[in-house]
């Protein structure tokens, strides 16, 4: 719980940092004041890859199950070198390693 007239922390963008910032903090008991630019917030035509500590941090925020939800979950992997401009598939072994290991497996989230 927060001390009486404890200033607010001060969060600068309302995108997933900003707002996992704004939640862990109401969790501690501390204010905060985020400020995004847009007028509202929506989807934007764009997705992100989480791998699985994502998950785990979510869980933690109290909000991975509706990110479960919302997810696209792969059974393929391929990594690309920029600069030999080749790709690197990693085997079906290397998804199991990574899907065994965590409780969830590597996702993408659109929105």
């Amino acid at each position: 719980m927060a001390s009486p007239g404890a200033r607010a922390v001060l969060i600068a963008g309302g995108g997933i940092g900003g707002l996992a910032a704004a939640l862990g903090l109401a969790q501690k008991g501390i204010p905060s004041i985020l400020l995004e630019k847009a007028s509202t917030l929506g989807e934007i035509g764009a997705g992100i890859q989480l791998g699985p500590n994502a998950f785990h941090a979510f869980d933690y925020l109290g909000v991975g199950e509706a990110a479960r939800g919302m997810a696209v979950y792969i059974d393929q992997l391929r990594l690309m070198d920029a600069f030999a401009r080749a790709s690197a598939t990693p085997t079906r072994w290397f998804i199991a390693a990574i899907c065994t290991a965590c409780s969830s497996g590597p996702a993408g989230i659109t929105n």
